[in-house]
C-alpha cells in the first residue's frame, strides 16, 4: 500500500488519533439522537452537514425540546466562536480550487486543526483536504453506525439522556485542568448559571451562555489591564481557558 505524503493511506495512518475520538463519539451522537426520536439516517446526515461536534448534540436536543431558529443561530454561534481565532494560521494559501476554498474552511474543526497546525504540516492543497476529508468521514461513519445500533436499544435502557451533560462535564473538567484562573471561572460560571435559572425555561442556555460569555471578555480585559502583569500573557491564558469551558 502507498503511504507516501499525499495519499489515501497517509492520510488514513496520520489520522489514526482523530479516529479514536471521532469514532467513539460520533456513536455516540448517532445513539443519542435516535433516543430522541429522531429517524436514524438523519444522525449521518447531520454529521455530514453540520460536521461540528459537540454543538450536533446540543443541535439535536434543541430540536428535540422545540427551540426557535434564533436561540439555535445564536447558540451555534457562541459555541463555535473560537474557530475564528483558526482562521489565523490556517494555511487558506494551499486553497486554489473552488471547491477547496468552500470545502477547507467548512471541515475545520479542532482536531483537524490540531493536526495540520502542529503534527502534519500539509504543503499541498491535496494533503489539507485528505486530511480533513478523512477526519470528516470517521465522524459520519460513526455517527451512522451509533444510529443504527441506537435504534436496536430496548425503548426501557436509560442513560442515552445524559450523553450530553456528560459529554461537556468532561469539556468543562478538562479546560480547568489547564486554566490558571479557576476560581475566577468557576465564579463566572455560577453567576452565569443563576442569570439562567432566572429566566424562562426555554431560554436558560442561551441567557447562561450570553452571560458567560459578557464575564469572560470582563475577566480578560480585567487580567490584561492589570499593573505589573503583561497583558498579553494573561489576556491569551485567560482567553483560552474561558474559551475551552464553552
Amino acid at each position: 500500500m502507498n503511504t507516501e505524503k499525499g495519499s489515501l493511506a497517509w492520510a488514513l495512518r496520520v489520522t489514526v488519533p482523530v479516529a479514536m475520538g471521532y469514532l467513539p463519539l460520533g456513536m455516540a451522537f448517532g445513539a443519542y439522537s435516535v433516543s430522541l426520536g429522531f429517524a436514524p439516517y438523519l444522525a449521518p446526515l447531520t454529521a455530514l452537514v453540520v460536521f461540528a461536534g459537540s454543538i450536533e448534540f446540543l443541535l439535536v436536543g434543541l430540536v428535540a425540546a422545540g427551540a426557535g431558529l434564533a436561540q439555535i443561530a445564536v447558540t451555534t454561534l457562541l459555541v463555535n466562536s473560537r474557530h475564528i481565532f483558526y482562521g489565523f494560521s490556517y494555511p487558506s494559501h494551499l486553497l486554489h480550487s473552488p471547491f477547496a476554498k468552500v470545502y477547507g474552511p467548512y471541515a475545520l474543526t479542532d482536531e483537524a486543526y490540531a493536526l495540520i497546525s502542529s503534527g502534519v504540516h500539509p504543503t499541498t492543497q491535496r494533503e489539507l483536504l485528505l486530511v480533513q476529508g478523512v477526519s470528516h468521514f470517521y465522524w459520519v461513519f460513526g455517527a451512522a453506525v451509533g444510529a443504527f445500533a441506537g435504534g436496536l436499544v430496548p425503548d426501557s435502557f436509560d442513560g442515552f439522556d445524559f450523553a450530553l451533560t456528560g459529554l461537556f462535564s468532561l469539556l468543562f473538567v478538562d479546560a480547568m485542568a489547564g486554566a490558571s484562573r479557576r476560581v475566577a471561572i468557576l465564579a463566572a460560571a455560577g453567576v452565569s448559571i443563576g442569570v439562567g435559572l432566572l429566566l424562562p425555561r426555554s431560554l436558560f442556555l442561551l441567557g447562561a451562555m450570553l452571560c458567560y460569555a459578557l464575564l469572560c471578555v470582563l475577566l480578560v480585559r480585567f487580567a490584561g489591564s492589570r499593573p505589573g502583569r503583561s497583558s498579553g500573557r494573561r489576556g491569551h491564558g485567560s482567553a483560552t481557558a474561558a474559551e475551552g469551558t464553552v
